[in-house]
Formats: C-alpha cells, structure tokens, sequence
C-alpha cells in the first residue's frame, strides 16, 4: 500500500512514519520547506530514534520528498496512494487544503479519481472540518460532487510526542527524529472510503465522537499549564516541571478539573477519561521524553482563544458547577508567557503592557468583566505573585 504524508515534521516523518513503515506502507514525502526537501532527498535516509529505547529505533531508507508546491506530482502520488495524512499543523488547514484542492482538480483531468483518505493528524479542533471546507471551496460543483463520492477526510488522535534531538550536540543526520515509545493511532472509522486495512497500532474507531476535543483538554491543558508555569519558574523541560514539587500537585488538581468537566459536562466515559488522564500525567513526568516547554508554550495567543485548550474546558467546567482553580492559575502564567524567539509571546506581552491583562481577556480570551472566568484568572495572576513566580 502506498501514503503520501503532507508535512515532514515531527510528527510526519516522525511518529506517522515509524506506524506506516511498520506496516510495509510505502510513503512519499511533501512539504512546505525547500530546504527541508533537498535534505530529505539528498541524504535519502534517517532514523525515528525512541526516546529512553534505542532498541526500538526504527531506520527510514529510500526517502522520496516533493516541495507542496508541485501539484502535478502531488496529483501523480495520490493518484496511487489509498491514504493522505497530513501533519501540517492544525493552524495551516486552510492553505493546505487549498493545495489539495488543487491537486484534486488534477487528478480529475488526468482520470486518476479513485477511492481514497485523507487524515488529519493536528492538535487542533476541527482539523478535517477546515480541510473539507478549503478543499472544497477550490471545486466547481460536478469536482465537489466527485470529491465526496469518493475522498473520504476523517481525523485521528496524536498521542505520542515528537520531540527535537535530547543532545543536539551529537546528531550525525540532520533529519534523524525522536517519538515517545508510544505506538498507538486512533482514527476516524466512519469517514473511511476504502476498505478498513488491517495496521498494527492502527485501530479505525466507531463513534470517534468526542475524541479529538477530548485529547485536546486533557492532554493540550495539563502539558500546556505546566509550560507555563514551569516557565514562570525558570524551568526549561516538561519533565522537569512536571515533576517540580509545587507544580505537580497543581498538574493533578488540573486533571481533576478537567475529568470533572469532560465526564459531566460532555458525557465522555468516565473509565475512558481517568484512563485518558493518567495515562497524559505518565507522559508528561517521562524524563525518558526530552521536550522543551518552549515548544509546548509557543503561540500563547493561540491557546488563549475562547475555544482552545485553557478557556474551552474551564468553561465546560463552570457550567457543571465545578470551579477550574488550577486552570484559571495556569491561564493566568500565560498572560506573561515571555519567550523571546516565539513571535505570537511577543505579540501577547506587548498587548499587555499596552493595554493591560483586562483587554486580552476581554479581546482574546472573549471574557466578560462579569464572568466568573474572569475574575478567577485576575485572582490567580495576584497568587502568581504571592508565589514569588510572576516577577513584574
């Protein structure tokens, strides 16, 4: 069988790579950057190195990448592949299904239509929603109608963690990747076209329902609070702050928040969600998993929307009647997330010396001054200080 995955990443060359190549799928590489491209080609190999199991590394040969600007190839490899997973980041789901679309429109002039899947592999919620949207936005109707006979565009649930090189000092192969040892892929069962294939740690899911928002505020909160905080310590590593003595207890109180929150205010399966839950805290107290709260933290603009990973649930959860203390105090170290390199802090933390922390509340948090949510995350910045952790 044969995949093109869209998006050389972490994720893509990472932890989708190391699943399909266990199951002897055939993959071809596009993506955005040339530079990426040329790497991936010339070099022609690389490993999925296993963070704390080096027996377990996983060689990648044969590599073959395109740039996503060249349709005509992306039309000529879907043309004979079964699957597309994309793993460009939920933000980029607009341009890149504009890019499919594209390559659709191709594939309808060269007779290449044929049953096939797209899966989006992003923390983001809704990611195949604004796939299918974009996508189609580029067809006439009689390519739309042909589209959706035929292309099915369903999500899955990325679990495991991609991380950059635990030494970078001593990396041979610049496109050599690390994953957690986790080898499991849930996917959308109901929006497949083909035939299910029989994968090992693939499980095509009925009912997906829930599962995507459900990782995305147990796994995306707890790792997401504890970036923050832990930033606001001086700490740089998501084991380390996870395990910190004063943040831990914070982390667990989150879980309780945010189990509360999914099983009574979204009806998910308590055994489900505990399960869901213990298994994050694992994850995220891993010192074998090497992961900068840089990389967790970035874009605090974005994760201080109204939908996303720490309004959303605390939202959920005062709607039940349960008070979201601990996510309030983590929301409240994001405001004054100050990552130099990171664009969208940058942005955050003029906004609030311009304008104050009230205005992003109201503004990219979409909170009311009457709103309990509110007054909570105020009250929690005052904690922040008395803690000593907020400086300013």
């Amino acid at each position: 069988m044969k995949a093109v995955i869209l998006g050389a990443g972490r994720i893509g060359r990472g932890f989708v790579t190391q699943l399909l190549t266990l199951n002897n799928v055939d993959i071809t590489y596009f993506d955005a950057s040339d530079a990426m491209v040329e790497q991936m080609n010339q070099i022609g190999h690389y490993t999925i190195h296993v963070l704390g199991h080096s027996d377990l590394d996983l060689e990648v040969d044969h590599v073959k990448a395109y740039p996503t600007s060249d349709i005509d190839q992306l039309a000529a490899c879907w043309k004979e592949s079964d699957f597309i997973f994309t793993a460009c980041g939920g933000k980029n789901m607009p341009s890149v299904g504009k890019t499919i679309g594209q390559a659709f429109k191709k594939l309808v002039t060269i007779g290449g239509v044929h049953l096939s899947n797209i899966i989006t592999c992003e923390n983001w919620i809704d990611p195949a929603k604004d796939l299918e949207e974009a996508i189609l936005s580029c067809l006439d109707e009689k390519e739309a109608k042909l589209f959706k006979e035929n292309v099915g565009v369903g999500e899955s649930v990325i679990l495991c963690t991609g991380t950059g090189a635990p030494d970078p000092s001593k990396v041979i192969n610049p496109i050599d990747t690390w994953v957690q040892n986790f080898k499991y892929l849930p996917i959308d069962k109901d929006a497949i076209k083909t035939e299910i294939p029989n994968w090992e740690y693939i499980e095509f899911v009925d009912n997906f329902g829930h599962l995507l928002t459900q990782k995305l505020y147990t796994n995306n909160t707890s790792c997401g609070s504890v970036a923050y905080l832990g930033h606001l310590k001086g700490l740089t590593y998501m084991a380390e702050a996870a395990n910190d003595v004063e943040i831990e207890p914070i982390m667990d109180e989150i879980y309780n928040e945010i189990n509360q929150a999914l099983i009574q205010g979204m009806g998910i399966d308590a055994e489900s969600q505990y399960a869901f839950s213990k298994r994050a805290k694992a994850k995220y107290t891993d010192r074998d998993i090497v992961d900068k709260l840089t990389r967790i933290a970035r874009d605090p603009l974005r994760k201080l929307r109204p939908e996303d990973r720490l309004i959303g649930p605390s939202k959920i959860a005062l709607s039940i009647g349960v008070k979201p203390t601990a996510i309030a105090l983590a929301t409240a170290a994001a405001l004054f997330y100050d990552e130099p390199d990171d664009e969208s802090a940058m942005k955050l933390q003029q906004m609030r010396k311009e304008h104050g922390v009230e205005y992003i509340l109201q503004n990219v948090c979409q909170l009311k001054p009457e709103e309990e949510l509110y007054q909570m995350i105020l009250s929690s910045i005052d904690e922040l200080r008395a803690k000593g952790w907020l400086k300013e």
